[in-house]
């Protein structure tokens, strides 16, 4: 248990670390285009944090990021890889939009809960085709996904183009939800919305699905050593199975939110990588829950942020991708850094014997 701890800090120290050198980076890229890095630096955290509207506006790029994330985290664990976020995200948007601009009559209790209802059994069901394919038929569930992805975003475009296009308007778009589904903001001309206590609700959820029950023990082992775990009497297909459902289902929600708390409808893209920046978050923190949580919110305040230091500073928004690729490709080789280290101390041991 004390080892395990040690391994944790150990990597948080790792992390820390890859930020700091990545913002180091970004901070001589800075210098060398004759930008003043303390003020690129401050424009940012002031743009991303500086005002109630744009706390709001960060907070509010954390939800999707959260979801996605989680999805990520459940599969990855299970040692089942899903890469198909993006389409279980665009399908779960579409099938709640159509909940909301159909049964428009229904109770807004009864109306939303069926809606997120029809976005998880959308998602999960997309997801549990290329689970089907890895588990029963070894077919890589990578390349599978990724498929679906175009698929699913494809599918998504000539619907709303074509049969479900809005009675009024731009093509591109359906019809907008009923009035009383629209989740109320929170801070007024802001994209911050009630979700965002049921996404921390759901995170609760998985945190404890995967850290405090059996069944996230289960889905830990079949990830970490699946020939071990079928001698334990663990069933690896209906756990990998299920992991991939419970990602595609996240990533449902994460659509059906962007559709009943910012845009109120479905959009042709209503999603610019949303599911493959949560991927990202979850695999920089090992797919902890909590880290999830905190390193969205990082990630959010680089996105909100780099619109007002590009706008104050002049100093190109794109920078936070090369600070964003830094610290993924330091998280990457950080195993590669400490095996070399050892080794280095192995030798410096065996030459002072």
């Amino acid at each position: 248990m004390r080892g395990k701890f040690n391994e944790q800090l150990e990597y948080l120290g790792s992390l820390f670390l890859a930020i700091f050198l990545a913002l180091v980076l970004g901070a001589g890229i800075m210098i060398l285009n004759g930008k003043n890095p303390v003020q690129g630096y401050m424009a940012l955290v002031s743009g991303a944090l500086g005002s109630k509207y744009l706390l709001a506006t960060t907070l509010a790029k954390t939800v999707p990021l959260i979801l996605t994330g989680l999805a990520t985290a459940i599969s990855f664990k299970s040692g089942i890889f899903n890469i198909g976020g993006e389409g279980q995200l665009y399908l779960g948007a579409f099938a709640a939009a159509y909940v909301g601009f159909t049964f428009t009559e229904l109770p807004v209790v009864a109306g939303i809960v069926l809606a997120v209802i029809a976005a998880m059994v959308v998602g999960g069901l997309y997801a549990f085709i290329p689970g089907l394919l890895k588990v029963y038929y070894n077919i890589d569930e990578v390349i599978t996904t990724i498929m679906f992805n175009s698929i699913a975003i494809m599918f998504t475009g000539y619907l709303v183009n074509y049969p479900f296009q809005a009675s009024q308007g731009k093509m591109g778009g359906t019809d907008m939800i009923a009035e009383g589904f629209k989740f109320p903001k929170l801070v007024a001309m802001s994209k911050l919305n009630t979700s965002i206590f049921y996404t921390m609700i759901i995170a609760v959820l998985i945190y404890y699905l995967m850290k405090k029950t059996s069944y996230g023990y289960n889905f830990k082992i079949v990830g970490e050593n699946s020939i071990f775990s079928r001698y334990a009497g663990i069933n690896n297909k209906k756990y990998m199975i299920w992991a991939m459902i419970i990602s595609g289902a996240l990533c449902g929600i994460a659509g059906a939110f962007e559709v009943y708390g910012t845009h109120y409808r479905f959009l042709q893209n209503i999603s610019k990588g949303l599911a493959f920046d949560g991927m990202l978050v979850s695999l920089i923190v090992k797919n902890n829950p909590v880290g999830i949580v905190l390193m969205s919110l990082f990630f959010a305040i680089l996105k909100t942020g780099s619109n007002a230091m590009e706008l104050n500073t002049g100093v190109p928004s794109e920078l936070i991708l090369v600070i964003q690729s830094v610290i993924i490709l330091f998280i990457a080789g950080e195993s590669g850094f400490k095996e070399i280290l050892k080794r280095r101390q192995l030798n410096k041991a065996r030459t002072v014997k």
